[in-house]
């Protein structure tokens, strides 16, 4: 309908079964400006990682976490919506794929993990759409 021509990245991941192979990533964090990506879970030693996606002006990002099952009570991933600080809106281990929207063109993912446990594979997917998608 008038949503979809509006906004077609709202109806992506409803219509679109997304498949991954990436094996992990040597990149423990950053600042992601693409329209959309990855992040997948870091097979180093640090045990914090956070990465900071920021899309263009006029933007939200949204973020889909696809099924976790990470470590609980060892490890998780948390997301905040805006710039790191002590406000979260989600800090999970495990579960079904979850999708959150952010209230601005910035959220922020931190993954941790305590030193002695090895790092649990994951992805997420993230991408922008318009701020004229609110409902």
């Amino acid at each position: 309908g008038r949503l979809r021509a509006l906004c077609p990245w709202a109806h992506l991941l409803s219509e679109t079964l997304i498949l991954s192979c990436v094996i992990g990533s040597d990149d423990c964090g950053g600042l992601l400006k693409n329209y959309s990506g990855w992040i997948s879970y870091y097979k180093g030693q640090k045990t914090d990682c956070v990465w900071t996606i920021q899309m263009k002006p006029g933007h939200r990002v949204v973020l889909q976490v696809l099924p976790l099952n990470l470590t609980c009570g060892k490890e998780y991933v948390e997301v905040q919506d805006g710039q790191a600080g002590p406000n979260n809106f989600l800090k999970v281990c495990g579960g079904v794929t979850f999708v959150y929207q952010a209230s601005s063109n910035v959220m922020t993912v931190k993954y941790s993990r305590k030193s002695h446990h090895p790092a649990s594979s994951f992805n997420l997917y993230f991408y922008g759409i318009p701020s004229q998608c609110d409902q």
